[in-house]
């Protein structure tokens, strides 16, 4: 059996012998020190080694499910290890964010998940599909393209359709679905799944979770809340008058916040925690139309509202001074020319006054965005102002990121 991990520093106390090899490698789970050699143990050895040692070397491996399963695979000791929910906190802690497995789109022409799998060193990338929606809106149980993402967190994924509207809050790794009528008519809405745990712990697939749901009328905005523990929506619902429409940009979550773009230059912040709605204008430089695909609420250090913004030949980053309190006002952070960090073409800024690139996704945990070029889909780095190509040619529109961990139960891990 050959398993793929980075060395811990105290793998010296192994205890050494001559039978099989498991071969430490870096192409799974990054770099690993130079001076360690390969351990050769018999299989039936590796139950012996002291608990604390084999835990500090199955927390260096990749946290991919698909690597988790293959762990599990060799022994009986490491299955037990790696199925207790300790063990899955203790990983996410050490690799502080969650695995990413790929994206779902919103473009029915192709597949609607596309699995992310480069530098991940292993076959079987799960390619997930969406459910079916059946004219009576039984629960869903096969794929179909009749279902609309609307927000892809904590290893959750929402999802709006049928003829009488459904919300489904789908766990693709566990397979778990949950089904609710939206709560009042689709005029302009949107809505988001969130963990009440906020992520902290490790193992979102059993913690309870709330669909926020957004509506609004051009008159007010208003935002109720369905409990994953209650199965019902709340009774109280916060809403604000104010003539903005909810546009197609999913949500962002900063600290207790959520963010929603709206038609018009705000955007309409829901205090999760105080249950109050706050509209909040953009810059007024924004305010053009040549920014609407092209500014998106980015979290900062500090859990600090950010914009990400696209303008002609430069990738701007603003904060928000003051949070979202009245009399806060908005400042230019810095700006990174997007000639230093993705290919663009110098003649279309030129020709067309604004940037070949789009924002297609935001990426909360990492503090990331992904900007489409012409050749590929790039990962930028705001902060540290540097890109990686992740991706070639992909379908048009919004990308939503599916991040999540393995957990017990999954892919036949736990059987006997």
């Amino acid at each position: 059996i050959r398993t793929t991990h980075t060395t811990p520093t105290n793998c010296s106390l192994v205890p050494p012998c001559c039978t099989e090899v498991i071969e430490v490698k870096s192409s799974l789970c990054g770099s690993i020190v130079r001076s360690m050699n390969s351990v050769s143990l018999p299989l039936a050895s590796w139950s012996q080694i002291p608990d604390d040692i084999t835990w500090n070397i199955l927390v260096l491996v990749s946290p991919h499910p698909v690597t988790i399963a293959r762990i599990a695979a060799v022994c009986r000791t490491w299955r037990s290890i790696v199925r207790t929910s300790k063990f899955l906190r203790w990983l996410m802690e050490h690799h502080g964010v969650t695995p990413l497995m790929g994206f779902f789109t919103n473009v029915s022409s192709s597949d609607r998940f596309l699995p992310f799998d480069q530098h991940l060193g292993v076959v079987g990338v799960p390619r997930f599909t969406l459910p079916i929606l059946y004219p009576d809106n039984r629960l869903p149980t096969l794929s179909t393209s009749h279902w609309e993402v609307l927000a892809c967190r904590h290893g959750k994924v929402l999802l709006l359709g049928g003829a009488s509207p459904m919300l489904l809050v789908w766990d693709p790794i566990t397979g778990e679905q949950t089904l609710t009528r939206t709560h009042t008519e689709l005029t302009y809405v949107h809505g988001t799944v969130v963990c009440v745990a906020h992520h902290h712990h490790g193992n979102c697939h059993s913690s309870p979770w709330v669909v926020v749901w957004i509506v609004s009328t051009g008159r007010e905005i208003k935002v109720r809340r369905w409990s994953s523990v209650t199965q019902s929506w709340n009774i109280s619902q916060a809403r604000v008058w104010f003539d903005g429409l909810v546009d197609f940009r999913p949500s962002t979550l900063i600290g207790d916040v959520l963010y929603w773009h709206l038609t018009n230059n705000f955007l309409i912040a829901f205090d999760m925690a105080e249950n109050l709605l706050h509209p909040i204008e953009l810059p007024e430089a924004m305010a053009s139309p040549k920014f609407r695909r092209h500014v998106h609420v980015v979290p900062l250090d500090g859990d600090v509202l950010g914009l990400a913004v696209l303008n002609t030949s430069v990738l701007e980053i603003w904060s928000r001074v003051g949070g979202i309190s009245e009399g806060s006002s908005w400042a230019m952070n810095y700006t990174i020319p997007l000639l230093s960090i993705i290919p663009i073409q110098d003649d279309h800024i030129i020709n067309h006054h604004r940037p070949q690139g789009r924002i297609v996704c935001v990426m909360e945990d990492r503090k990331v965005i992904l900007i489409r070029a012409a050749d590929g889909v790039y990962e930028v780095d705001y902060q540290r102002k540097t890109s990686t190509k992740i991706m070639g040619e992909t379908p048009r529109g919004t990308m939503f990121a599916y991040e999540s961990f393995y957990i017990a139960g999954v892919a036949g891990v736990d059987e006997p």
